[in-house]
């Protein structure tokens, strides 16, 4: 039931796309984020799994999913952890990034958490980098490896680490996933002005596709450059933003983007985590334009050479 209501999720959302305002498909849209959100968390809590959330097989490349998350939104991401943890492909890893300044011991975890990591869940503590912290030890710890990046406010598909996979294994070099946001008409364009895909566009060996990282990302090694892991830059240019840092730094090294197709929109979101989500701080308050400007006036000649990428 699971999967078949995010098949239908999917379906009706491309449909919402040809037919904004459809109140029908509005509506069963509410119904499916209510099942998920009530039903599938209820059974979570009374039907609790002990069965590991990692890959029982050997990779000579390990699959490393990493994210984090702050204190307003502790309390449900154990949630998220399950639906990674449920999928038909699993990880390596599932490694959770919290800043030590605000979790000073693992006792200021949620036990809802601290139980799964007798399932496979790694609790990392860290120095707070913002959302950053999700790519930023784990790509230099994995340089070899395979990074899944996601956010901590979601019910995934049960399929997710399966497709980014099977999206990999086509396009070896390229950035994969899940939901992507197309770069229009230009690189200096503003966040704000970028669009989403069309329901039926292909998005396929891309420069001008931005990954929404946490909605699943496949980073294959060595297409984000050393120099991305510089702390005073990321601070000072892009603090609240580490999609559109990934996507600047991934286009110095010429990285191309490969979405999902059919277009698959942003996942069911979990309950009471909206208000609190950089997609709402950055897009409302226009942080993004912001952020993406303090980039172009840092390294003009960067963008000069983006102009060429075809």
């Amino acid at each position: 039931m699971y999967t078949i209501l995010y098949n239908l999720y999917f379906s009706i959302k491309r449909k919402l796309m040809k037919q904004p305002g459809n109140k029908l498909y509005i509506k069963i849209i509410g119904y499916i984020e209510a099942y998920y959100n009530l039903h599938v968390v209820k059974s979570y809590t009374r039907h609790a799994s002990a069965e590991s959330g990692l890959t029982d097989r050997k990779r000579g490349q390990k699959v490393i999913v990493s994210f984090t998350s702050f204190p307003k939104r502790i309390s449900t991401v154990w949630i998220t952890v399950e639906t990674l943890m449920r999928q038909t492909v699993k990880a390596d890893e599932i490694i959770l990034w919290l800043a030590e300044s605000q979790f000073p011991s693992i006792e200021d975890v949620p036990m809802t958490l601290r139980r799964l990591q007798s399932r496979g869940l790694t609790i990392r503590f860290c120095k707070d980098l913002r959302s950053h912290k999700k790519y930023f030890y784990v790509m230099q710890e994995h340089p070899e490896d395979l990074i899944i990046l996601v956010d901590d406010d979601t019910f995934y598909p049960e399929d997710m680490i399966e497709q980014l996979l099977k999206l990999h294994r086509e396009n070896p070099e390229d950035i994969v996933c899940m939901t992507p946001q197309i770069i229009s008409p230009e690189f200096e364009s503003l966040p704000s002005l970028w669009r989403n895909p069309g329901p039926d566009e292909k998005v396929h060996h891309s420069y001008y596709a931005q990954p929404y990282s946490g909605q699943g990302t496949l980073y294959p090694p060595h297409v984000i450059p050393d120099e991305a892991f510089q702390e005073e830059k990321i601070m000072q240019l892009c603090p609240f933003a580490d999609d559109l840092w990934l996507k600047f730094m991934s286009l110095k090294t010429g990285t191309r983007t490969t979405a999902a197709f059919p277009f698959r929109s942003i996942p069911v979101t979990i309950y009471g985590t909206g208000e609190s989500s950089l997609w709402y701080i950055n897009g409302q308050d226009g942080k993004n334009d912001e952020q993406w400007n303090n980039l172009m006036e840092a390294y003009p000649d960067d963008f000069s050479r983006f102009k060429l990428l075809r």
